[in-house]
């Protein structure tokens, strides 16, 4: 049998799944995943120290899946970061749940020796959530910590394009496939990240960004990072499941206040509250890990920076963060928003007029759910049918790739404008 290390931690990977917490028993017993494999039914039983599931998800044996993601991986010139490997991070290594492996894109920078600090908050963040996620976010990176990030909309993109201004290091980890952008308007940043830091996941190609997977992808951001920032959300952001995790995980957290009646402050309100550190500007990070990365913070470099981090909209746009994402007030919507022409009494109704206006406002219902998608999503969306089903293959024999199939499907059904039926398949609502 050939033995390649990456296509049994692939296979591993697959039948741990996603946050096990009997992968770290498991490879802290057997170290190779070669091993484990070569494992015969009967040896897998008598082990007390994983559960059910996994002892019968270890006894299949065919690796044709995982010979695929290697196959696109080496031809996409993925990287595959196992965790045995030196470059996996020590941090995360550490963790409850670790990650299998890590794909990654562009180059992971050395998270051992650096200050990672992971800024989160809400999707739909204020003017002042934008400005301070950026300006916090140039100045951390100008004064040499990589910034942690999801990728999402709003505080997420922010940071990222706060430390890619300021020529820092930043990486996004992301709730799906290696190959899949989301939000798919993200495409620019995706990139720009990539080749000034990494993406990683642990997701295989392919997966979809399922809402299941932000959570559980909060861990690593935590994970990786020594201190977790908060800028804004409100108490059911996902940012307080990432300073949960931070919390759990023994890692500092930080919030940065903001106004009292506003919902977009609670989160970060509540966690002062509850005892986390304040912080009101980039100062108030550095200096608590001046002394222990004292070769690696430059204060000098953060002062200076200070002449050039104010937000500004240009400085995000070039890396293809549009207004929509910055502001949860889209201008498109003050548009949509005009009072429509009374209409003239009549005493018997004219239908062809009714028809044409409920015409009109289904044209308008549906531009509304599409509003934002890229001109992919929106073109699979004109070549559905109306009233029948269609099944990812289907889409794929259009000319369109599996995972931008995978990706236009998954961005329809999210804004409403299809929905998904049994038999795997997709109809217009």
């Amino acid at each position: 049998m050939l033995k390649d290390d990456i296509l049994y931690w692939i296979w591993l990977a697959e039948k741990c799944g996603i946050e096990s917490k009997d992968f770290p028993r498991l490879i802290s017993r057997i170290p190779d995943p070669f091993e484990i494999y070569r494992l015969e039914s009967e040896e897998i039983d008598a082990f007390n120290f994983i559960g059910r599931a996994l002892k019968l998800k270890l006894t299949q044996k065919s690796l044709e899946s995982a010979y695929s993601i290697l196959k696109y991986c080496r031809k996409n010139d993925v990287d595959i970061i196992t965790y045995a490997d030196r470059r996996y991070p020590e941090r995360l290594r550490n963790i409850e749940n670790p990650p299998v492996l890590l794909y990654c894109l562009g180059e992971l920078p050395d998270l051992n020796r650096r200050l990672c600090v992971g800024v989160v908050g809400m999707r739909e963040l204020s003017a002042y959530g934008a400005q301070m996620a950026y300006k916090i976010s140039y100045e951390l990176a100008s004064g040499g910590a990589c910034i942690i990030s999801g990728m999402a909309s709003g505080v997420d993109s922010m940071a990222a394009c706060g430390a890619l201004e300021a020529r820092g290091s930043t990486v996004a980890v992301l709730g799906s496939g290696i190959d899949i952008v989301y939000p798919p308007e993200n495409k620019k940043l995706y990139t720009c990240i990539k080749h000034q830091g990494a993406v990683i996941t642990e997701y295989p190609p392919s997966t979809p960004p399922y809402a299941s997977n932000f959570p559980k992808r909060n861990r690593i951001i935590s994970g990786l990072s020594q201190a977790v920032l908060v800028v804004e959300g409100n108490l059911s952001s996902g940012s307080l499941i990432t300073a949960k995790y931070a919390t759990k995980q023994g890692r500092d957290v930080f919030a940065m206040p903001g106004k009292i009646n506003e919902s977009n402050s609670d989160g970060p309100n509540e966690l002062i509250r509850s005892g986390v550190n304040v912080a009101l500007s980039a100062e108030d990070i550095l200096d608590r890990y001046s002394l222990l990365y004292y070769d690696k913070l430059d204060m000098g470099e953060l002062n200076r920076s200070k002449k050039y981090s104010d937000f500004e909209l240009r400085f995000v746009k070039r890396y293809g963060v549009k207004l929509k994402d910055i502001y949860g007030d889209n201008e498109d919507k003050k548009q949509k928003a005009k009072p429509k022409a009374e209409k003239k009494a009549l005493s018997e109704p004219d239908t062809a007029v009714q028809k044409s206006e409920d015409k009109k406002e289904d044209i308008g219902a549906i531009a509304d759910k599409l509003a934002g998608l890229d001109e992919l999503t929106v073109r699979v969306f004109g070549m559905m049918p109306e009233g029948r089903a269609v099944s990812i293959d289907e889409v794929v024999s259009w000319g369109i790739g599996i995972s931008e199939a995978v990706t236009a499907l998954s961005m329809l059904e999210i804004n409403g404008a299809i929905r998904s039926v049994p038999g795997g398949t997709y109809i217009k609502q």
